[in-house]
């Protein structure tokens, strides 16, 4: 992701805290992510992360995130296949190098509410998880996803390679 212009408060306008669950095989690309997110000035209730699909649908079963960043080769695993069963309780970011109208049809067509390349602007991934979480979820006519009555300090939960931090 390249250096964009520090963000704007756009990104904090939410109803409630978000929890954000970021997908990718690679550790440098899922730690750089989650602290990017953590950093941005918008209400979070945690940043999770997971590398591979059975850790993300763990996660997501255990954490409830209202999104999910995910990125499409998860070290050889379809990352895209997972996005049916994460967009069940989650709007579904895809964060990726394959960007492909093909890839993007796909992701798509199975559910995803954002396609973010990786060479873009770090304002973009982060404008784009504002969105989600402003527009209401698929099927929906409220607000959607942000769960209101939450207002615990940003924590990042810790996957099996990630310490978890406290932002106060």
């Amino acid at each position: 992701m390249s250096p964009s212009p520090a963000p704007s408060t756009e990104f904090a306008r939410f109803i409630a805290p978000i929890g954000v669950l970021v997908v990718d095989d690679q550790l440098a690309v899922r730690e750089g992510l989650a602290r990017l997110i953590a950093c941005a000035p918008m209400a979070l209730r945690y940043v999770s992360t997971a590398a591979t699909g059975a850790e993300a649908l763990s996660a997501a079963a255990r954490l409830h995130p209202d999104v999910v960043v995910l990125d499409v080769d998860l070290a050889g695993e379809d990352g895209l296949a997972l996005i049916p069963q994460l967009a069940l309780t989650a709007g579904v970011l895809v964060l990726t190098s394959h960007g492909d109208p093909l890839t993007r049809a796909r992701a798509t067509r199975l559910g995803a509410r954002a396609f973010i390349e990786k060479h873009q602007p770090a304002a973009d991934l982060l404008g784009s998880i504002a969105a989600i979480c402003r527009l209401p979820a698929r099927g929906e006519g409220e607000e959607a996803p942000g769960r209101p009555g939450t207002s615990s300090p940003l924590t990042m939960t810790p996957s099996s390679d990630v310490q978890a931090l406290r932002h106060y």
